[in-house]
């Protein structure tokens, strides 16, 4: 078994050679004559302060706006709900792999979220893990992973139908195969009637998907089977029957996807097309809405040197939201954001914020965000900003 261990860039380096020759060499006598492991280590740490306390309701209604786009040196820090004062926050992720005779691969990680979290107990979010076996052209995955309709799903704008449940703290088992040019999974929470996805007597929502490039054209179908199980700690598990076909192409530089997707008694049918021209690229997308109003949706993002605009707007089921944000690069480590959301006219939301590199994966965040409606809670635009004003340095290991 091979142990490689990761420190920071400014470590002592012949210190920590040594060390990993030693224990490389202890665990070759150890476990001589068995198969050979890769085994690594990465984390993550976090230490702000924020002024507010804004619990919020954590739906940004952007969610098909096109990202900021640019050439930042150091992406934009996300921050976290519900901070007040002083916060912290520590997370470790540790991966194994081996290579087993049959030329299989089997593999695991896990991953300790919020240890020592300020805000909670260290244990509310706790751990969760993931094992895998996977070839060249089939997988087996459990745990932590995504579910077979969301792992192949292309929607084609904002589409009320297409409420594929998607994995956040459930323990999914799912399968994957690709034959030629097809990619196809299938897979089933483990839940139980009485707590959900907690216990593991019980498999539910059986859900499939499939993807599929023809030439120039990609093919995707999705459906879920409706399901009586209800887990109430993840917002985007939904118990409907969802069925979707999605099918997109480029025509003279432009993308176009059109889609449909039935959700029990509704359906909704998209249109959807981005064009770029030169630094600017431009998307629009009109769905026909059965139940409801229609959505339609256009945004026009420009990105040149160290500058990247992005004006998003959408009319979803009746409700109009407005957004102008950007970015720009200032040089040595220095990001600068800004950005102006509305919603029906009167509920604002700002943000002005800057992050600075500080090297071997550290970065500084300033930000000052202002959502008096709570319309996004503490996740103000497209970093996320917390709502008040925000100091935070994280770390990368």
């Amino acid at each position: 078994m091979l142990v490689e261990l990761a420190f920071a860039k400014n470590a002592n380096t012949r210190k920590y050679q040594m060390k990993k020759i030693l224990l490389a060499s202890t665990a070759l006598v150890a476990f001589s004559g068995a198969a050979f492991a890769d085994v690594t280590f990465t984390g993550s740490a976090k230490l702000g302060y924020n002024t507010s306390d804004n619990v919020g309701n954590s739906a940004s209604g952007f969610s098909d706006a096109a990202a900021i786009v640019g050439p930042p040196a150091v992406a934009a820090v996300v921050g976290d709900d519900d901070e007040e004062g002083f916060y912290g926050d520590l997370d470790i992720v540790a991966g194994f792999s081996t290579e087993l005779d049959n030329g299989l691969t089997a593999a695991a990680s896990l991953n300790l979220d919020n240890l020592g979290d300020s805000s909670t107990d260290g244990t509310e979010n706790g751990f969760d893990y993931t094992l895998s076996l996977t070839s060249d052209t089939a997988g087996l995955f459990y745990g932590d992973t995504k579910f077979a309709a969301e792992t192949h799903w292309a929607s084609a704008g904002d589409m009320e139908s297409d409420g594929f449940s998607e994995a956040d703290g459930e323990v999914v088992l799912r399968g994957d195969v690709t034959f030629g040019a097809v990619s196809a999974s299938v897979s089933y929470a483990l839940a139980d009637a009485d707590d959900a996805v907690n216990a593991f007597d019980d498999l539910t929502q059986l859900s499939f998907g499939a993807a599929a490039d023809f030439g120039n054209v990609n093919v995707a179908i999705a459906y879920q089977e409706e399901t009586n199980e209800v887990y109430t700690g993840n917002g985007d598990f939904t118990v409907n029957e969802v069925f979707g076909l999605s099918v997109g192409s480029s025509f003279g530089g432009a993308d176009v996807r059109l889609a449909y997707a039935e959700d029990n008694n509704s359906d909704s049918l998209g249109l959807k097309v981005a064009y770029p021209f030169g630094p600017v690229t431009a998307t629009a997308y009109f769905v026909s809405e059965s139940a409801g109003d229609d959505n339609l949706g256009i945004n026009i993002a420009y990105s040149d040197g160290p500058l990247a605009i992005s004006l998003d707007y959408q009319d979803d089921q009746g409700t109009a939201k407005m957004g102008l944000e950007g970015s720009y690069d200032i040089g040595n480590g220095v990001m600068a954001y800004a950005g102006f959301l509305n919603q029906d006219s009167t509920e604002n939301r700002f943000y002005v914020a800057g992050t600075y590199d500080l090297g071997s994966g550290a970065s500084l965040l300033v930000s000052y965000a202002s959502d008096e409606d709570n319309v996004d809670g503490d996740e103000v635009g497209a970093g996320d900003y917390q709502d008040g004003t925000t100091v935070e340095v994280t770390f990368a290991f």
